[in-house]
């Protein structure tokens, strides 16, 4: 049994959300741990909606009122969570936690196996957190693999796991590897970046003998160019994969996730990503 968990803002989730969510963790043969954020009690909240002159305030300034609104929202919300779960055939637990957003998903990350956000979580309830920023320092400082899905999750028919030669690269590949055994029977593409014009995918054999030992359809498919530019042109028209990145490294595609080229990632394609670092 693993340790999955799923992040959400629990002022602001979606039933094709949560679908997601649990699509994995039936693969990942785990119970799924929901945990559910809001900032109601810290922090800034924007209410452009009820005070239009104003873009944030604190907590502490609105009214009674808009304080029970907002608690009123969230109790409905998890009141529905609790609907969409009851009925699966995986366990769930659901975690109520009123907290900051991105020191407690780091925090509950440490004791995962895997931690799942949606791209577009932001977190209302933080004024400046626009997505993908939270989603970034998630990524940046998360202490288990992290996968983000998009917030519909269409069939999944391929994964491209993207490699470089270095060792950020190939955890990546084994960490999913060994999450998600039941992906066996998926058709898997190695994906390499020759920056200079190399014919030679570097350790291919070590890594064939690797992937043949899990995979029954493995593709190995070298590119040349930029490695984050060929990616993008890769996977912005793909919405039935998943790819996987070593998020720590020396090379640009280990960096991947350092850099815009994250963003426009994350806010041009519409596929799982799983990243992990090191």
């Amino acid at each position: 049994m693993k340790k999955i968990i799923a992040a959400i803002d629990a002022l602001n989730f979606s039933d094709d959300q949560m679908e997601g969510f649990k699509y994995f963790a039936r693969e990942a043969n785990s119970a799924l741990t929901v945990v559910c954020m809001d900032n109601l009690t810290t922090g800034t909240i924007p209410v452009a909606s009820t005070f239009p002159e104003a873009y944030a305030v604190t907590y502490d300034q609105i009214s009674v009122e808009g304080r029970a609104a907002l608690q009123w929202q969230r109790n409905k919300n998890i009141k529905q969570l609790h609907q969409i779960c009851d009925n699966d055939h995986i366990g769930i637990e659901i975690k109520e936690s009123v907290s900051f957003p991105v020191e407690e998903v780091v925090a509950a990350s440490r004791f995962a196996d895997l931690l799942m956000i949606s791209n577009s979580t932001s977190f209302k309830a933080l004024s400046d957190s626009h997505s993908p920023r939270f989603v970034k320092d998630v990524l940046v400082e998360a202490e288990c693999p992290v996968m983000v899905l998009p917030d519909v999750l269409s069939p999944i028919k391929e994964i491209i796991f993207s490699y470089n030669g270095t060792y950020s690269s190939i955890y990546a590949i084994r960490q999913f590897t060994l999450l998600f055994p039941g992906f066996k029977d998926m058709p898997v593409k190695v994906v390499y970046v020759a920056e200079d014009n190399e014919k030679v995918m570097p350790f291919e054999y070590h890594l064939r003998s690797y992937l043949k030992t899990h995979y029954d359809r493995v593709e190995f498919v070298i590119m040349n160019g930029e490695p984050a530019t060929a990616f993008l042109a890769l996977l912005i028209r793909r919405n039935d994969c998943i790819v996987t990145y070593g998020a720590f490294g020396r090379s640009n595609v280990s960096r991947f996730f350092h850099h815009s080229d994250a963003e426009n990632i994350l806010r041009t394609t519409n596929i799982p990503v799983f990243i992990t670092h090191p």
